[in-house]
């Protein structure tokens, strides 16, 4: 083999190792972190949404650097009442398995629960149905924005 084609052979396994290894840490970090899903049922429409919670991480993160008027509405909104809402979702993200909102009225349906570490929320109503599912560790971070 000529010494340029194992110059070559070198750079591309080196280029090959790069891209395998970069992938493999994407990979990690999606499953470590977990996934967000968005999904909304109106008539005529259906829209499924599934986002690494590593991206909501690093958008709690870059918030305060980008925009700090956000958080500063946040903490004027929830006042003193923060630090018992920062507790809570701590709490929340330790907490076992459970229904915590079951509300029925009528044709309308909410309802909150904990399950297999995630948050799953889920909005039916006349004009659709609507589902939302957190992994819990987004509850920490949330919680330590709010400090």
């Amino acid at each position: 083999m000529s010494k340029t084609a194992k110059i070559l052979l070198t750079v591309a396994a080196t280029i090959a190792v790069l891209i395998l290894g970069s992938g493999l840490v994407l990979a990690t970090t999606v499953v470590r972190a977990g996934m967000m899903t968005v999904r909304v049922q109106e008539p005529g429409k259906t829209v499924n949404l599934h986002i690494p919670a590593a991206v909501a991480y690093l958008g709690l993160d870059l918030l305060p650097l980008l925009d700090d008027r956000v958080n500063a509405e946040i903490r004027a909104d929830l006042g003193e009442m923060r630090p018992a809402v920062a507790a809570a979702l701590r709490d929340l993200e330790s907490a076992p398995d459970a229904v915590l909102v079951d509300v029925q009225d009528g044709r309308d349906h909410v309802r909150i629960i904990k399950r297999d570490r995630t948050l799953q929320i889920s909005v039916v109503d006349r004009d659709g149905r609507y589902e939302i599912t957190l992994p819990e560790g987004i509850l920490g971070k949330v919680a330590d924005t709010l400090r």
